[in-house]
């Protein structure tokens, strides 16, 4: 199955971006990687997009500088993540000018409950809870649907005489996205069901494990910022161990030196990097780029 169509890079860092020669009507500001590539998908040839937050960057750790805040004057509408990803979104919101709009987009997806997602782990040792909810709701390619919905919608709203467009491309984009994830239940149909447990630094995948049937071992808890402990160290190690995992999966932007330790003490293979926070570069900037990237690396190291 050809993929390629989905992960086009749209160059993002260029401020405003817009399909050359068209005339945008509506002007978004996204503060994640991921939202760019969808206010793309979803607003065509009538949006142009401006990426405060470019491809590769943290968003755990991205803040808004007064420059941006300046550049955030020329837009309709701001796309945040939500989920209480951005810690900053009441100082942002009270900057903004009458009439633009802050949008959450994860606020109306399904919330994946630290709770719920402790079901998902190998281990009990491995909880890590810190209360509240997952963040990384973008890992899901169902939740990836409903964000295109949100969008389409909001756009609708804000650009009234382009509504049609704004659904046409929304559904159309879903589509697609339904075909990719059946690809990827083809693809990991290769693995079997004992080996589909994910091995990495930090809890980020849940809504991906939940969608696909996976396990997930994340040695450092929701937050990779924090030190694993020798305990956290050693349960991770048990877990590997006991639980006969075949791999251990670095993330894009989390430093691999603790997952390379563990794979040397264990034996187990040091697999392909993972994109996880919704921060890849170039083809890997798009979620269906990063999606693609993701299954493929994960089958290469899983299945016999």
């Amino acid at each position: 199955m050809k993929l390629r169509f989905l992960c086009k890079a749209f160059g993002l860092l260029a401020p405003w971006l817009a399909v050359p020669g068209a005339a945008a009507a509506l002007r978004v500001a996204t503060l994640h990687p991921l939202l760019s590539d969808l206010a793309q998908q979803v607003g065509g040839p009538q949006v142009a997009v401006l990426a405060l937050v470019a491809p590769g960057v943290d968003v755990h750790h991205f803040s808004p500088s007064p420059q941006h805040m300046e550049q955030l004057a020329g837009a309709d509408l701001v796309l945040a993540s939500g989920k209480q990803l951005e810690n900053y979104l009441g100082k942002l919101r009270d900057n903004l000018r009458p009439g633009q709009t802050l949008l959450e987009v994860g606020k109306s997806i399904p919330s994946l409950e630290l709770s719920e997602a402790a079901a998902l782990l190998e281990s009990p040792g491995l909880e890590h809870r810190h209360g509240g909810v997952d963040p990384h709701w973008w890992n899901s390619a169902e939740n990836m649907q409903r964000a295109a919905r949100v969008l389409a919608t909001a756009f609708a709203q804000a650009d009234a005489p382009q509504a049609a467009a704004y659904q046409a491309n929304a559904a159309a984009y879903a589509k697609r996205l339904s075909e990719l994830k059946q690809w990827a239940r083809r693809e990991f149909s290769k693995i079997p069901p004992e080996q589909r447990k994910l091995a990495t630094a930090h809890l980020s995948l849940g809504y991906f494990a939940q969608e696909f049937g996976f396990r997930l071992i994340p040695v450092q808890g929701l937050n990779p910022e924090i030190p694993a402990t020798s305990q956290d160290l050693a349960a991770a190690v048990d877990t590997i161990r006991r639980s006969k995992v075949r791999a251990v999966f670095p993330e894009q932007g989390v430093n691999p030196k603790l997952l390379a330790k563990i794979a040397s003490e264990t034996g187990v293979t040091f697999a392909g990097q993972l994109i996880a926070d919704g921060n890849g570069t170039g083809p890997l900037a798009s979620f269906a780029g990063a999606f693609e990237h993701n299954v493929k690396e994960i089958v290469r190291a899983l299945a016999p």
